[in-house]
């Protein structure tokens, strides 16, 4: 009710303003008129002012005809412009129709004419005149070049696109704290476009112009207007980018009739991942409808991730099992938080170890979950290469552990979430997982319960992976350390890891091991000096980068693929399944498994037996 009144309000203030400014046109037009043509002023002025009344009434219902008033002019565009050029002459005729009544003749149509022009260019500055002094600034700053900053200092833009998006963006370019911007000039890499205009901004040519652009018309931002950009040609633009004066952003998601909602600033997942696959969430809901779902390692973040958009999905319950009571604390928070009364009773939270045989009974036998993501896991490289026998226990026993479980309490489907270093091991950690895959798929033979596992790369800003690393030591004015100057890495979002682990599960029959297209491998030397010129410092200079040798167990490279393992498409093109052959002695294994891994003797060797593709020797 307050809203309308204001609205009403507003507009009565708007019809009174254009009624003074059309007495204030007529006026005029009668001065220079009757100075310049005719000596008699007063009978003219007189008419004037005895239409008065003619003039409010005319802006007033012309004006609202028109839609002048619901018009948002801090965006006008040329349907507002017509929409008031109509209204300004339809109330122009209708004073100049009460002159000629009043003065018994009609007037000379140059006055009509020039009280028309005179009362079009109030109401225009009347609804942009902020635009208006924000162009005056403009350019009074491309001539004076102070250093100090106005209110509506702009802020001087360079735009690289010249297509859809960046046309959107220079009809409505937005503003950041008050401050307009100034688009000096536009880049595109199509030389067919070089030396045309877009929006009266010049074409000048390729993005390798960025540098020299920059320093010569001190540009404080660079605006990508190319949604669909390559991850590769962004990270050349970063690069190009000057740092410390000049900060790059991307406009993604465009809406043509508001581009600026879409400026935001660069993450690195923008830079070292690649566009999310699109996913079939109607199958995942039609596969968990109704059903309890168990994550185990619900507190870590791949565990953690699909907690959350298990919540968005038909779920009845869902389960977390993780050893940390910090970590399952802190998600059953933040999912209270995110989802409020759901958050609160649609999540259960127990405690325990995979390999704790009682404590998986009784939480099995609790919930009855007839869905299973076992995402508990040691990975930490180094850490495993120092205690073996612990990385055996919670991997390899755990899983198995885990997975009796679920064949003991009727579990429709085990989903066993691996990495690829469990490809050609050089490690214990990627061994183990190796082993605890075979121990998956050989379960898949002996019992109903369908046992599959997915099998991806490294996942941007997990808990303890590179980048909050590298973050922490940038922060903290480094260096920072990187293994080798030639390694490098597959790397995904967590969102988009998670989404393609659930539709795995939703796509599985049993016995499968699915691969997750992990895109191109990223250089970590560039994936640091990226985090460093985000940060705005300069690589090398500001932030030194060492190479401190790999660590033990690394490798160079990661794949995803054993040479035996044939791959099969899917319905998703980022998805992949294979049936690999069972291991000669994975009967053997579960032998062991069964009598509790009674290992004696050195570990390595032990798994070198089950694992014939692990190097143990480069470690």
């Amino acid at each position: 009710m307050i809203k309308s009144r204001f609205s009403v309000f507003n507009t009565l203030m708007q019809a009174l303003l254009d009624s003074f400014f059309c007495w204030i046109s007529w006026f005029g037009a009668v001065f220079v008129f009757t100075y310049l043509f005719v000596n008699d002023f007063t009978q003219y002025l007189n008419a004037v002012n005895r239409s008065i009344w003619v003039m409010i009434l005319a802006c007033m219902v012309f004006y609202t005809v028109c839609g002048v008033y619901k018009s948002l002019w801090a965006h006008p565009g040329i349907g507002t412009m017509l929409r008031i050029t109509m209204a300004v002459f339809l109330s122009s005729f209708a004073v100049y129709v009460s002159l000629r009544l009043r003065l018994g003749f009609w007037p000379n149509p140059g006055l009509g004419m020039m009280a028309f022009y005179f009362l079009l260019s109030f109401s225009l500055v009347l609804r942009i005149h902020k635009r208006v002094l924000g162009i005056i600034f403009v350019y009074m700053h491309r001539f004076t070049r102070t250093a100090h900053v106005y209110k509506y200092d702009p802020i001087r833009t360079l735009v690289v696109g010249a297509g859809d998006s960046a046309s959107g963006f220079l009809l409505h370019p937005s503003q950041q704290g008050g401050r307009p911007r100034d688009i000096i000039a536009v880049l595109d890499n199509d030389q067919n476009k070089h030396g045309y205009t877009l929006h009266g901004k010049k074409i000048m040519g390729s993005d390798d112009l960025i540098p020299h652009l920059v320093a010569k018309y001190d540009i404080s931002e660079i605006v990508v207007a190319v949604p669909s950009i390559k991850n590769k040609d962004l990270r050349r633009i970063v690069k190009l980018a000057p740092v410390n004066n000049c900060k790059v952003r991307l406009l993604s998601g465009l809406s043509q009739d508001k581009a600026s909602d879409a400026l935001r600033e660069i993450r690195i997942s923008d830079l070292m991942g690649r566009p999310e696959a699109a996913i079939n969430i109607s199958g995942i809901n039609a596969w968990l409808k109704g059903k309890t779902v168990l994550v185990t390692g619900g507190g870590g973040s791949v565990g953690g991730e699909l907690c959350h958009q298990l919540m968005s999905l038909n779920v009845d319950k869902i389960v977390v099992f993780d050893i940390s009571e910090n970590n399952s604390h802190n998600l059953k928070e933040e999912l209270k938080v995110k989802f409020g009364q759901a958050g609160r009773y649609k999540v259960a939270i127990r405690i325990g170890s995979v390999q704790d045989e009682k404590r998986l009974d009784a939480v099995f036998e609790e919930f009855k979950p007839a869905v299973v993501f076992h995402a508990a896991a040691y990975k930490h490289v180094p850490l495993m290469e120092e205690c073996p026998r612990l990385a055996v226990d919670n991997n390899v026993l755990g899983t198995y552990r885990t997975a009796l479980a679920a064949i003991n309490h009727g579990v429709e489907r085990f989903v066993l979430v691996s990495t690829d270093k469990a490809v050609r091991p050089p490690n214990v950690y990627g061994a183990t997982k190796r082993l605890s895959e075979i121990v998956t798929l050989g379960l898949n033979e002996k019992s109903a319960t369908e046992f599959v596992c997915v099998r991806f790369g490294n996942v941007l800003d997990s808990n303890g992976s590179v980048i909050p690393i590298f973050k922490r030591q940038i922060a903290a004015g480094g260096p920072v350390t990187v293994m080798h100057p030639e390694i490098i890495r597959y790397f995904m979002t967590l969102s988009e890891a998670v989404k393609l682990v659930l539709e795995t599960g939703a796509m599985a029959a049993g016995g499968e091991m699915f691969i997750l297209d992990m895109g191109e491998q990223v250089k970590i030397a560039d994936l640091a000096e990226n985090l460093i010129r985000m940060a705005g410092l300069i690589p090398d200079v500001d932030i030194k980068i060492e190479y401190v040798g790999l660590r033990p167990g690394e490798k160079l490279y990661e794949e995803l693929l054993l040479d035996e393992e044939g791959l099969t498409a899917t319905l998703n093109d980022k998805i992949f399944v294979t049936r690999p052959e069972m291991s000669p002695k994975v009967d053997n294994l579960m032998e062991a498994l069964a009598n509790g891994m009674p290992w004696e003797g050195d570990i390595r060797e032990m798994l070198k037996e089950y694992v014939p593709e692990y190097n143990h020797k480069s470690s």
